[in-house]
This record gives C-alpha cells, sequence and structure tokens, in this order.
C-alpha cells in the first residue's frame, strides 16, 4: 500500500470566519490529502506568510482590502515554481475574468460553490 501524497495549500482572504472555515473544511474531509500550511488576509501578509516548503495550490480571495488576489501570483509563482492559483469571487459578471486570466489564475470559482467543488478543483489544478 503506497504512502497518500498530501497537497500544500495556501488561503488569502480577508473574511478570517470564510477562511478558516474552509481549511478546517479541505483538511477534515474523506479525503484527507490537502494541508493547508498558510493562511493570509492580504497579499501583504501572503508575502510573509509563505510556509517552509513548496506550495501545491493557493487559493486566493479575488478582491482584498489592500489588494487583488491576482496581485501575488507573480510573486508566489517565482517562489514556488509550478504553484497553481485558483481566485474565489463572490461576483462573476461579463469581464470578470479578464484581470486574473491576465495575472495568470488557473481558475476563478463563486464563493458559493460548494466546499466538495473547490476541493476537486484544488486537487485537480494539485495534481496537474
Amino acid at each position: 500500500m503506497g504512502v497518500k501524497k498530501t497537497l500544500r495549500v495556501m488561503l488569502v482572504g480577508d473574511h478570517a470566519a470564510f477562511r478558516e472555515a474552509l481549511a478546517f473544511l479541505l483538511t477534515h474531509d474523506d479525503e484527507s490529502d490537502l494541508e493547508v500550511v498558510a493562511q493570509a488576509g492580504s497579499p501583504a501578509e501572503a508575502r510573509g506568510a509563505l510556509a517552509d516548503g513548496r506550495l501545491g495550490v493557493a487559493v486566493l480571495d479575488l478582491v482584498l482590502p489592500d489588494g487583488y488576489g491576482s496581485d501575488p501570483i507573480g510573486e508566489l509563482r517565482r517562489s514556488n515554481p509550478g504553484v497553481s492559483v485558483v481566485l474565489l469571487s463572490t461576483a462573476m459578471g461579463p469581464g470578470d475574468l479578464d484581470e486574473p486570466a491576465k495575472a495568470g489564475a488557473d481558475a476563478v470559482l463563486e464563493k458559493a460553490e460548494s466546499i466538495p467543488t473547490i476541493a476537486e478543483e484544488v486537487r485537480r489544478l494539485g495534481s496537474v
């Protein structure tokens, strides 16, 4: 029987309750293969919260008090080559995906998506 690979995840979002609940639910599901190794409330905090070792996926809130979740994508990729980025947004309308796509986001999901859907996307991107 092989050892299950753990996917290292960072969460960035200004709503602490949502971020902490997401962290709990991602790490306590049936798969138990996700490990939230860093959390931050802003892009500035995210720069300081980068965990030792490599990240597999960063999940970032699109709109943050001191910038956009897409702002630190380049820096994340320089410090963690191969990291995938999921942006979460509360509003998705025409043109809302243009900036995240230009910034290099691998996926954009609505915050209203179910936890299993978010976890599935994190796992999919982490296995690419």
